[in-house]
């Protein structure tokens, strides 16, 4: 079983501290400094607009001003994550923003907001003439599991009986989805965030954790030649030990984190294994060194979890 170094761990801190965003850098502070909540909130708190909805390339393949679904479920998690009270008012403005974009007949959020092919972007956020709703199957999984999760947990600012016939919903598509974890696994991998939502009523949850028990196996992908580039590969999904399904592919996820050990560059960073292409080069290198900084912090983050920093 392969550890990440002391020396290894001081790379990725350098790069963290010097070249990562505020944000990125404020995040690695609490996790692993004992740094303060409050510089991660202010830090947070410059994505935020004034209609309570995050945007200003927090994703940073999505580079619009804008709010949007996609880069509120993005905030709404980090503030989740910081254990924010449900009272503070980025949390109370993020949750009115997403009340107030929910479109009721198709009950469903869209994913980007309409303006951003007037700005930079990823290919795959190209929206023409409704392709990205035919990509993303309606956005009836993404965002919306990850948004209700954690509207879960603030579920004292959202009428009960929405918040659950929206999660009944959300349940209903993911038995539906044939397979489930296709592709990049972003669907398997809000199921089980949304699964593992404490306030998720337990009909659900059993629901939920019968498909991703079923699916989980089937769909990652096991052979380390594939993991360099765009698949489910385990640790997309299964990001501690006590992870939902992580019993089911344990050995698949240890062989993973010996070969994430040994993808670490030489500067201390773990890279995107995805370009735009020809899309706006003069743009890319900038979201590519976000990419850099939230991932070494992602990767940082599971390590410690398994015990190999």
């Amino acid at each position: 079983m392969k550890q990440l170094s002391r020396a290894a761990f001081d790379r990725a801190r350098r790069f963290l501290k010097t070249q990562a965003r505020p944000l990125d850098r404020a995040l690695f502070e609490y996790r692993f400094e004992g740094g303060s909540a409050e510089a991660v909130r202010t830090a947070l708190s410059a994505y935020q607009n004034d209609d309570g909805g995050f945007g200003h390339a927090l994703e940073p393949d999505l580079r619009t001003p804008s709010s949007s679904a996609l880069a509120t479920g993005i905030g709404l998690r980090i503030l989740v994550e910081l254990d924010v009270p449900a009272d503070h008012p980025m949390v109370r403005a993020a949750v009115v923003y997403l009340r107030s974009t929910y479109d009721l007949e198709s009950k469903v959020w869209r994913v980007i907001p309409v303006d951003a092919n007037d700005h930079p972007h990823a290919p795959w956020w190209h929206d023409e003439a409704g392709s990205l709703a035919r990509t993303f199957d309606g956005f009836v999984l993404i965002p919306r599991a990850e948004l209700v999760a954690s509207l879960y947990h603030y579920g004292a600012l959202v009428p009960s009986g929405w918040l659950q016939d929206v999660a009944e919903d959300v349940v209903r598509a993911l038995e539906a989805q044939q397979p489930l974890g296709t592709g990049g696994g972003d669907d398997l991998a809000y199921a089980i965030e949304l699964a593992e939502a404490e306030a998720l009523p337990a009909d659900l949850r059993a629901r939920l954790v019968q498909r991703i028990r079923a699916s989980l196996p089937v769909v990652v992908v096991r052979d380390p030649a594939q993991w360099s580039g765009y698949c489910l590969a385990p640790l997309k999904v299964i990001r501690s030990p006590h992870t939902l399904g992580a019993d089911l592919i344990a050995d698949a996820v240890a062989e993973h984190l010996d070969y994430t050990i040994d993808g670490q560059t030489d500067e201390g960073t773990w890279e995107p294994n995805w370009t735009w292409g020809e899309s706006y080069p003069e743009v890319w290198p900038q979201a590519r060194l976000e990419w850099r900084g939230q991932i070494t912090l992602s990767t940082l983050t599971t390590l410690r979890a398994f015990g190999r920093v």
